[in-house]
């Protein structure tokens, strides 16, 4: 249903990989209660497929403590050909690395400051400009265990300005031949690396995925993976909307379907026999799109368009003062004009 979309890298099925850690829960196991820091119920490692929207894999951990990195063995065995995956700098080991290249799979992943230490060949070369920045690009094999060598490129991205966290030089590295991405290309795609992080928000804002009663692991970490169950629902819907009435990802809301549903539900579970359902079980994936499209149709596209807001202005706030930070203010006052911030 999302054919008509642009790929996001030509030839490539792109996965988006990163960690979740679940917010802090409640204390109402006995072992927490007079434990006086945040609880964390644990952890998942999600692959996301963001040119059609859909959670592909997660892998959960009860230990929130526990290095992403070190819990890569299952995701790393499902790596298919042709896959290019996106990550950040907590995935940037030798092993991580020379995996998914093992599996005739590429990779563009964030260079971490200590690991892998290719070794560089060659100078520095500068390619060209993106929106952000200056782009460099160098070759940079790196070693196995067994002393054998990957080459990779290294593409550097000189930001104009400084991110969040005051980084002005972006390290990427890849197994991507030049001939079919170049540098520019590679630093611009890893932009987009972030669309999981929209992901993650609507699972938050939408299906409620961090339930904070659950303290217990197990049972946070089920929650968490019904949602993402539910979400990838909501996805396929959502693109039966979209290729039915020629819309894009960024016209239709995923909040008003979810509320739709949840208007109908009750209501629809009595009102229909349960044998009306067992029509769809034997449809193969084209089949039931085009079912879903024929539902589609008589939806009003109006009533799920998202509203968007314009762009935030940019405000640098700083370090505040302890007793500025911990000062309370009145919320009505504040408004009435009566009590500063």
């Amino acid at each position: 249903m999302k054919a008509r979309q642009e790929p996001w890298a030509g030839g490539y099925r792109v996965r988006v990989l990163d960690g979740n850690h679940l917010a802090a829960s409640e204390k109402r196991l006995k072992p927490l209660r007079g434990f006086r820091g945040a609880a964390l119920p644990g952890q998942s490692l999600v692959v996301y497929a963001p040119e059609v929207d859909l959670v592909e894999d997660i892998l959960p951990a009860e230990d929130a403590h526990a290095q992403e990195r070190a819990l890569m063995g299952p995701i790393l065995s499902r790596v298919q050909p042709g896959e290019l995956w996106l990550a950040d700098r907590n995935f940037s080991t030798t092993r991580i690395l020379v995996a998914i290249h093992d599996k005739q799979a590429a990779f563009i992943i964030r260079e971490h400051g200590s690991s892998p230490h290719p070794t560089e060949v060659g100078p520095l070369k500068e390619m060209g400009r993106v929106e952000t920045g200056v782009v460099f690009e160098q070759a940079v094999p790196i070693e196995d265990e067994t002393g054998r060598k990957v080459a990779l490129r290294r593409i550097e991205l000189q930001l104009d300005e400084p991110t969040e966290d005051g980084e002005t030089l972006i390290r990427l590295l890849t197994n991507v031949p030049a001939e079919r991405m170049s540098a520019q290309d590679i630093a611009t795609l890893y932009r987009r690396r972030w669309s999981i992080e929209g992901m993650f928000g609507r699972l938050e804002s939408v299906l409620q995925s961090e339930v904070s009663t659950l303290g217990h692991p197990r049972a946070a970490l089920l929650a968490f993976g019904v949602a993402v169950l539910a979400y990838n629902v909501l996805s396929v819907l959502q693109s039966a909307v979209e290729a039915e009435h020629q819309l894009s990802a960024t016209e239709v809301s995923s909040y008003y379907i979810a509320g739709e549903v949840k208007a109908t539900y009750g209501g629809m579970m009595i009102a229909v026999p349960e044998t009306l359902w067992e029509d769809f079980e034997p449809q193969t994936a084209e089949e039931l799109s085009r079912t879903l499209q024929r539902m589609a149709a008589r939806v009003s596209p109006a009533k799920l368009r998202k509203h968007p807001r314009a762009p935030k202005k940019k405000v640098k706030k700083g370090n505040a003062p302890g007793e500025v930070a911990r000062r309370h203010v009145s919320t009505a006052r504040v408004l009435r004009g009566k009590e500063s911030t």
